[in-house]
């Protein structure tokens, strides 16, 4: 532990992060960071060692992104869990993951959600028990650029200082703000288990309205087969249209009213009745 400030772990894993025992407790698995020296470069590694103390696997540590995450060591867990990129949310029995890239108004939909009562269950993986099916928390702080950390501020980011905010600066993907999600949204409990989750995949296509729609996509998972698993294969899959930019509170609208949406008890649904259009964009031929 010598080689990572416990600070940087109480950054990363928040309520995650438990406290050491006086008594060492026997695990399947422990892992370790350590000094490594390679050819003209110094740093650490990460190794992963089992219950007697053998080796399982080792690999230089630049931090816990990737699929799968470097932390915890999901790679030599003998694949209990599915993992997805993705930000998941829950409301009620409502779970949804939204699917997108760095790029993508992912966190900026997610704090739009936050503000229509919509709790994080987790800002950067979608961790699913293969076992059980159930969507599991994970509360990793989230990475904020562009739109989503302008509309920061309004979800309770007033300014860019305390333990719990960090700015970072990456050579692949510019400056950002890394901030711990208890301090924007509220959170799901560590120990809370939520049903399948919704993916819906954000896809910017310069529309005029935002669009929710049912679409099959294939969903990149880790590992590979966890694919074909009943947790996946009968998931809810869309894809959500968006205007090119300043779309996301239109957005968690859509969601909301999508996701969150009850028949009323003995009401019969009528799917006969065309669906009545409630406005018209200006300008429209229809």
């Amino acid at each position: 532990m010598g080689l990572v400030e416990e600070s940087d772990l109480a950054f990363y894993f928040g309520r995650h992060l438990l406290e050491e025992r006086a008594e060492p407790v026997r695990t399947a698995v422990s892992l370790h960071f350590a000094p490594h020296t390679g050819v003209g470069q110094v740093g650490r590694e990460v190794r992963v060692l089992d219950g007697e103390g053998r080796v399982l696997r080792r690999w230089a540590y630049h931090g816990i992104g990737g699929i799968p995450p470097v932390l915890p060591p999901f790679a030599v867990l003998e694949h209990p869990y599915a993992v997805v990129q993705a930000a998941v949310l829950a409301k009620g029995a409502g779970v949804v993951a939204l699917v997108g890239g760095i790029g993508s108004p992912r966190n900026s939909v997610a704090l739009a959600l936050g503000a229509r009562g919509w709790r994080m269950v987790s800002g950067q993986y979608l961790i699913v028990d293969r076992v059980t099916g159930e969507t599991l928390p994970y509360q990793l702080p989230l990475e904020l650029r562009g739109a989503a950390l302008e509309a920061a501020p309004a979800a309770g980011l007033t300014d860019g200082s305390g333990s719990d905010v960090r700015t970072v600066c990456s050579p692949l993907t510019g400056p950002s703000v890394q901030v711990r999600p208890e301090r924007l949204i509220a959170t799901a409990g560590i120990r809370e288990r939520f049903g399948p989750a919704t993916l819906v995949r954000l896809c910017s296509r310069g529309t005029q309205r935002s669009r929710l729609e049912d679409w099959n996509f294939a969903a990149s998972v880790w590992p590979p087969d966890a694919s074909a698993d009943p947790a996946f294969a009968a998931t809810p899959r869309m894809r959500l249209l968006l205007p090119e930019s300043g779309a996301a509170e239109e957005a968690a609208d859509v969601l909301d009213r999508r996701l969150t949406a009850t028949t009323p008890k003995g009401t019969a649904p009528c799917p006969a009745a065309p669906p009545t259009l409630t406005e018209l964009l200006a300008g429209s031929t229809t």
